[in-house]
């Protein structure tokens, strides 16, 4: 009971002021120290707290919340603290990663590639930028085909039934262009952000609220379990990729107007996301019982309101991709020099353009045409989010940091149980993956 109330104290709470201004800058003005001002060369481009609090929610609370009563359906009723402990292990290694950010005073690294150089040298660098870009590149390339599946289902029926597909596939990855190619900075996409979060929020309600009328027409309540410890690791893992999303949290404490205040927004979003979860995992599983299907829309009695559900968490894919895009394309940006400071403002928007463009077309061309591409992406999504996720900000944390003696007994077998659990993510997600081909 200490270890776990030590433990949501480090994890879920903002550390000290003084550990504040040492890792994430004393002052707001510190946040444009060393390289800075080539990422957030103007102050109105920057973002508030509560705008970083509508980014991480949109980036993480995915489709990965219609799967979770199917999670409970594997672990049993000990999903739920499973849950609060995804939430904590997101929370916490979101925080360290912008942690080692800082690791150097008054220098701020730019990136998680960064990070991983200054813990690991060049091939730590390539290692994790490799894994980062393919996981999200892929994971915005499964949403697409994702939105146009979801969206051709949601026309039958329709004048526009016949055009099929592959024509909603492309549409949907004309919008994701569209939508990436207009934004400069991650400040400019907060719109998206915030009509990403309400479609979520609308999903969820209208799950809850079906699922809870479902109920007063059950004969029998469905068999349920309190745990199931052969089904534990799968369970966990499910869980635990719903929290995915710390990829973009360098990205995004460098918009911030104040990114000393990261912790807590970070903080904030998590717990708002793990409440949505634990109310969906627990009204699907509570009303369905073993029966429950993934996802959780094939459970719910058909009709107008899982048809508007859908159609919510359709937009919700869609818009979180222009988000999730952010953190490639800025890192990529910046090492191609794209920017006004060398190229001037016109040629900068024209190269960005461009270069954005290119990308977008590669990925919609995957999504249209390679045939397994829809099964290969997880596989590489399994190890790679595993990783970067999970272990790699731990192991670049404690390299980075374990010299000056900072960690507590408690804290270095925190993080052996994340790594742990990060290891039994990378080998239940990929067994699965596999499995599916």
């Amino acid at each position: 009971m200490t270890l776990h109330h030590r433990q949501q104290q480090q994890l879920l709470l903002s550390s000290s002021d003084t550990n504040n201004a040492d890792s994430y800058g004393s002052t707001d003005t510190e946040h444009n120290s060393g390289q800075a001002d080539e990422r957030v060369p103007e102050t109105s481009h920057l973002s508030s707290t509560t705008e970083t609090f509508f980014h991480i929610v949109c980036i993480t609370a995915g489709t990965g919340i219609l799967q979770l009563p199917y999670a409970l359906k594997s672990g049993g009723w000990a999903g739920m603290a499973y849950i609060a402990l995804a939430a904590a292990i997101s929370a916490y290694t979101g925080k360290i990663l912008v942690r080692c950010l800082y690791y150097k005073h008054g220098v701020r690294l730019q990136s998680y590639s960064e990070v991983a150089e200054a813990a690991f040298g060049p091939r730590g660098r390539l290692v994790v930028r490799t894994l980062k870009d393919v996981n999200l590149l892929g994971v915005v390339g499964i949403y697409i085909v994702l939105a146009g599946i979801s969206i051709d289902s949601l026309v039958v029926g329709t004048s526009v039934e016949q055009l099929g597909e592959r024509f909603w596939i492309a549409a949907s990855a004309v919008v994701v262009w569209a939508a990436i190619v207009a934004a400069r900075q991650i400040h400019d996409v907060f719109v998206l952000s915030i009509f990403g979060t309400l479609t979520t929020v609308v999903m969820v309600i209208i799950v809850i609220w079906l699922g809870i009328l479902d109920m007063e027409f059950m004969h029998a309540q469905p068999p349920t379990k309190a745990i199931d410890i052969r089904m534990m690791p799968i369970s966990l893992a499910s869980i635990c990729f719903s929290f995915g999303g710390n990829l973009n949290w360098p990205d995004l404490e460098a918009s911030m107007k104040s990114p000393k205040k990261w912790s807590k927004a970070l903080s904030l979003a998590t717990t708002f996301i793990a409440f949505i979860y634990a109310c969906v995992a627990a009204v699907g599983y509570g009303v369905y019982g073993d029966h429950v299907r993934s996802p959780i829309f094939l459970s719910l009695p058909s009709g107008i309101a899982v048809a508007i559900a859908k159609a919510m968490i359709t937009a919700h894919v869609l818009l979180a991709c222009p988000i999730l895009l952010t953190a490639v394309f800025i890192e990529a940006e910046r090492d191609l020099n794209i920017s006004s400071n060398t190229l001037g403002v016109f040629k900068e928007r024209l190269w960005r353009a461009v270069f954005r463009s290119l990308l977008m077309l590669v990925i919609a061309l995957f999504a249209l045409f390679v045939s397994d591409f829809s099964k290969i992406v997880p596989i590489l999504g399994a190890v790679a989010a595993s990783l970067v996720v999970f272990v790699i900000p731990v192991a670049c944390y404690i390299r980075l940091f374990g010299d000056q003696r900072l960690f507590s007994v408690w804290e270095y077998a925190w993080c052996g149980l994340i790594v742990l659990i990060g290891l039994a993510c990378l080998v239940v997600g990929t067994s699965q993956a596999l499995a599916d081909l």
